[in-house]
């Protein structure tokens, strides 16, 4: 494996437009979601046992916080607006093996999704007042250059892992 992935250099958030106008400053780590299937639970007779058998595709409700070091006003308008895309722009660092090289990647990772919570931090004196929002994710998606690694669009039906729709079978079924 002559190239590996290293570490993300920086990253900036924006919100609807890439340029300094709508780069909005956050906290230096932001915990991307988790995607957890719909599933139930198969427990037949003559089993060994019960499986717990998810649906591809079928994704419970899944949040995003963005963090703030205090409450501010671009903050509080990314809380106001549902339509608002986030959008995160970063630098992934890889290392080349063989040629003992670093080289970096663009990852752009593109949200949309309903503000379901505003936490206005605390006052602390000389202090952060760790402010954050919760939006509930009706659209991700997570690009490292030209590649699309993950895709979801609750509304829309689609589900892409690694570029491949892993629904496109059932939508045409439907």
């Amino acid at each position: 494996m002559p190239i590996i992935p290293d570490k993300i250099d920086r990253f900036n958030m924006y919100i609807d437009i890439v340029d300094l106008k709508h780069k909005i400053a956050v906290t230096s780590e932001i915990t991307l979601p988790t995607f957890e299937y719909a599933s139930e639970t198969l427990n037949l007779s003559g089993m060994a046992g019960e499986v717990d058998s998810p649906s591809p595709g079928q994704i419970k409700s899944t949040q995003i916080e963005i963090p703030f070091s205090t409450i501010s006003k671009e903050g509080l308008e990314l809380a106001r607006k549902d339509n608002s895309i986030l959008i995160l722009k970063a630098a992934q660092e890889t290392i080349n093996t063989n040629a003992l090289t670093r080289a970096h990647t663009g990852r752009t990772i593109t949200i949309k999704g309903f503000t379901k919570e505003v936490n206005y931090g605390k006052l602390v004196k000389g202090g952060l007042g760790n402010a954050s929002i919760k939006k509930e994710i009706i659209y991700y998606k997570d690009q490292l250059g030209d590649d699309v690694l993950t895709e979801a669009d609750k509304f829309n039906g689609i589900y892409k892992i690694n570029g491949e729709d892993v629904v496109s079978n059932i939508e045409e079924l439907i």
